[in-house]
């Protein structure tokens, strides 16, 4: 829907209506944001570094040995692992690898909207710590051929892990707050070339603010009715009772007001049973009124499922554009070169349907604090 889409100015780091579209759920769409002659010194450097083999294999779509590099699936071009050590770069840090200075020059641009967002977005304060891999930032390229199942980029650690957020966490440790991405390839037709990212917005925006309340992680959605708008769900794993039974739901409405949507705890194994929305309802809601508008923003980590069963859902989802609880709305966005897009990393599920021709982009996401 083009009608959503922001205009900025050369003078603005971000366009008015931005920060308060962030908060409600809803992407930033920002066209022209890098001009033709930016676009084009990151895709040459980009295509480069690809040929010169910085990139490695990601998500496969079908090429199970890895051995194709034109086959269809995606690359990925890093800042850093996060399996290894504080000190260890990847090639897209690396000073020797490529046009540095054209990737510096986009981190640095990058930087002051990570600045703007810290400083003008409710209760993300932690995002302008600059400290180590609080900002990936990667080249993508996605083959003829390649396409990403409906994901988040960012989860309650409880739906990562059963009792994770009683374990120790690292120093400094953080996870993705806000996800942007810019596209690259010039003359892309939507029509003939696919590669749309598809954003799986509510219907309704937000009352209150998304993503999360200090430690709680949004995990879903009271559906908006005639009475009452969109409210953010989130989860508090940590509500006194007996062992393992700590987790309880709890929304926000648009005037910050906290209602918890049980009055016990339910048991952590709860968050991994199947059965999606009906199960959720029948375990973690106490009110019939509140258990008929909820909804999770994912389905449990055990539903997970192969990579023919993800396709599957991604045909079924194009063809029933309101999701499960008919509260989402579909919004796709062509890869137009020089298009920056943000959306928060934890409430918004998206995903890229399939490209026809090789597209290149940079992806990245700005990182907060985890709470103690």
């Amino acid at each position: 829907d083009d009608s959503t889409k922001i205009k900025t100015s050369n003078n603005r780091i971000l366009p008015p209506g931005a920060i308060e579209q962030l908060e409600s759920g809803r992407a930033v769409v920002i066209p022209n944001w890098l001009s033709s002659e930016e676009t084009q010194a990151l895709r040459i450097d980009a295509q480069s570094c690809f040929q010169e083999g910085y990139f490695k294999n990601f998500i496969l779509s079908r090429n199970p040995q890895k051995a194709d590099k034109a086959a269809n699936d995606r690359w990925i071009m890093t800042s850093f692992s996060s399996s290894s050590s504080a000190e260890e770069n990847g090639p897209f840090a690396n000073p020797s690898v490529g046009a540095f200075e054209v990737r510096q020059r986009l981190k640095a641009r990058m930087a002051e909207i990570k600045a703007v967002l810290s400083s003008q977005m409710q209760d993300r304060p932690t995002l302008a710590q600059d400290l180590q891999k609080t900002h990936e930032m990667e080249y993508l390229r996605y083959g003829n051929g390649a396409w990403l199942q409906r994901h988040t980029d960012e989860h309650h650690v409880e739906l990562k892990r059963p009792n994770g957020s009683k374990l120790p966490k690292k120093p400094n440790a953080s996870r993705r707050s806000v996800t942007w991405m810019v596209y690259l390839n010039d003359d892309w037709d939507g029509d003939k070339d696919g590669g749309h990212l598809r954003l799986h917005e509510r219907a309704e925006p937000s009352v209150s603010y998304v993503g999360a309340r200090a430690g709680d992680l949004q995990v879903g959605w009271l559906k908006a009715n005639s009475l009452q708008g969109e409210q953010p769900v989130f989860l508090d794993p940590l509500r006194p009772g007996p062992e393992n039974e700590n987790c309880v739901l709890y929304t926000v409405d648009s005037q910050g007001v906290t209602r918890d949507l049980s009055r016990k705890p339910f048991a952590n194994i709860a968050l991994y049973l199947g059965g999606g929305d009906a199960m959720a309802r029948k375990l973690m809601v106490d009110n019939t009124e509140d258990a008929a508008r909820l909804h999770l923003i994912d389905a449990p980590k055990s539903l997970v499922s192969n990579m023919m069963a993800q396709r599957q859902q991604q045909q079924q989802a194009s063809s029933n554009p309101t999701g499960e609880d008919g509260g989402e709305r579909i919004r796709d966005i062509v890869p137009t070169a020089g298009t920056l897009v943000m959306f928060d990393s934890v409430s918004l599920p998206h995903e890229v349907l399939t490209v026809h021709r090789e597209r290149f982009g940079v992806q990245g996401w700005f990182h907060e604090k985890l709470s103690s």
